[in-house]
Parts: structure tokens; sequence; C-alpha cells
């Protein structure tokens, strides 16, 4: 029978890291690597834990997991299977049961008969939807948007503030005509409460710096690939002066930018700047490489956890809804405007 002590060697730590993972020890400071890293060895050599009768012990969180993603969402932009697998990983690395919750017309059905101690909702939400899963468990955080009016937990990026660094970053480069990409969503157009904060942002800062031109907005029908190589065309087809700078809302639309300018012959960043939103892997390996806004999806996703636990303990009847914050990652899609606009 394995040991803590064969776990550790293996994985090249001292035994008490390995004891405070398996033990679920919410002090310790380690990368999620390490501990998804310790928890595949301690699986890989059939580890056993000696067992406890305390009550501590016996009590293991159970998290419902309602995805309301279309198939065409999780085609078009990788960013949400990201988002999904982390929180399934998280949940294994914390010893979590996991169940998921499938839509069924109007209702939702678990697929285990587990008591669940709180949901996780990850996509967009009519007020509606958040009624129906309220009566399964008001136990509930919403990840990556905020549905309901602010009457239930959410936790998500604060892409306002990191829309507003990137432009304030191509406006001290000495970019002034800045055009902005993204899906073109707004509440206006649709039942779900939701709004696309990064345009918003773009439009507050344009207008601050009286250089605003609407002309510069262009929106596609939903983040994707397709929808980015069509809009970049229909830009250079009908823009009579190119923007030195673009900001596209996302990275899946922004490498289709990228490819679209490229094979018209425009260079990137000698000839137009580009800068994007979440961040995703394949993003470092563009040529050139895409500036982007960073988004800590394991904090988003540590966030809801630590939320879920505190409303099991000790319930609290306001809504919380907690902004992670952004970073600005530099790399070389983005330099001094080659030219003048006034």
């Amino acid at each position: 029978m394995a040991t803590i002590k064969d776990i550790a060697s293996t994985a090249g730590v001292s035994s008490a890291t390995v004891c405070r993972i398996l033990n679920q020890d919410p002090t310790i400071h380690v990368s999620m690597e390490t501990k998804m890293n310790i928890l595949k060895i301690a699986e890989e050599m059939d580890y056993t834990p000696k067992k406890s009768h305390s009550k501590a012990a016996e009590k293991k969180l159970t998290v419902g997991i309602v995805e309301n993603y279309s198939k065409r969402n999780l085609i078009d932009d990788p960013y949400y299977l990201y988002l999904i697998n982390t929180v399934e990983k998280y949940c294994i690395s914390q010893n979590i049961n996991t169940v998921k919750l499938i839509k069924s017309g109007n209702s939702y059905k678990s697929t285990s008969d587990l008591k669940l101690d709180g949901l996780i909702g990850f996509g967009k939400f009519t007020i509606e939807n958040t009624q129906t899963l309220a009566k399964i468990n008001g136990n509930i955080v919403f990840i990556d948007s905020s549905p309901g009016n602010g009457h239930f937990n959410s936790v998500m990026a604060d892409l306002y503030q990191g829309t507003y660094d990137a432009m304030e970053y191509l406006y001290n480069l000495g970019h002034r005509r800045i055009a902005f990409m993204g899906d073109g969503y707004s509440q206006e157009n649709s039942k779900i409460d939701d709004l696309d904060v990064r345009q918003e942002a773009y439009q507050v800062f344009m207008k601050k710096k009286h250089i605003y031109d609407t002309n510069l907005i262009y929106s596609g029908v939903r983040f994707s690939y397709a929808e980015g190589c069509r809009i970049t065309q229909e830009m250079l087809n009908t823009c009579s002066v190119l923007p030195t700078a673009i900001f596209v809302a996302n990275d899946s639309m922004a490498i289709a930018v990228q490819s679209t300018l490229i094979n018209s012959g425009i260079r990137i960043p000698e000839d137009i700047s580009l800068i994007s939103c979440n961040d995703l892997p394949a993003t470092k390996y563009q040529t050139p490489p895409l500036t982007t806004i960073h988004i800590s999806i394991h904090t988003m996703v540590e966030c809801a956890l630590d939320i879920i636990k505190k409303n099991v303990s000790t319930p609290c009847k306001y809504a919380q809804r907690t902004f992670v914050s952004t970073q600005l990652i530099e790399r070389e899609s983005c330099t001094y405007p080659s030219r003048t606009i006034e």
C-alpha cells in the first residue's frame, strides 16, 4: 500500500506538503499544477487514506454544475471550455463532488441523487432560468455573468477596468484613431440581463479623450473566428482611413482579425496595432504574439467555491458580486503609430 512518503518522493515535494494537500488544508500555498500532480500520483499509486471518524471528515461538499452555453458557443470560443474544465479540475483538487444539471424544457434535472450544497452556473441565464435554479438550491454563484439584477452571487472578471487600461495603453503609445470590434450585444436586443462592458469602457474612454467616432465600431453577431474575419473585411472594404489600432473584445475574434489583416498586406504592428481580451494560450503563439488582457479563470473559480462554502456554514441574505482584476499582457502586436491622423 502506498504511503504519503511514497507520493512525496515521486512528486518531489515534502511529506508535509502531500499531507496538507490530501487533507484539503485551505492555508497551504502551492500552485494548482502541484496540487493536481500530487492528486494524480496518489490516484495512480492507489493511495488509501486512513479512515477518520470525525464528523468533519465525513462531510464532503457537493456542487451542482449548470452550463448554459450553446454548442455553437463552445465551438466558436475555447474560452468557455477552459472555464468549464477549470471548474471541474478545481473541484477534483478540493475533493468536492460535482453533479451536472441538465436543462429539460423549462426545468433543470440533476444527474445524481446526491444532496446539493450549492450551484455554480456559467453562461447566459434569463430571469426565469435563475428563478428555476433557485428553487433547486438558493446557494448559487454565477461565474462570468451576473443575472437576476444582483439577487444572486456572482464572480466576474473586471472587464470594464481591463478594457479601460488597454485603451489607455494604446493612447499612451500615441494612437488616436482606435477601432473597436465586438459581438454587438446589448441589453436592448436580448432578454438576457447582461451588458458588453468592454464596448461601454471603450466608448467612455474615447469620449473622454474627444476622439470618439461611431464609424470605428464594428459588430459581429457572435464571438467567433468567422465573425472576426467578416467584420475585418467589412472594415477594409468601407473604411476610407484605416485605424492605427484595434481593440478586439475577444481572443478568438482577434486571431481572425490578425489573420485577415496580414493576408490583406497590412503589417502588425507597423501599420495597425492589435490588442485583445482573455489571454487564451494560442495568443502567445501568433505571429506576432498578441497583446491581450489576461483573465484569471482560476481565481474566479476559487472565489466562487469560497462563496458556496461560506454560505453552507453561514448563509448570507445579501448577494455578493465579486470582480476579479485583470492584467494587461504586453507582447509584440502593439507599437507606436507609424502615421499621424488628425
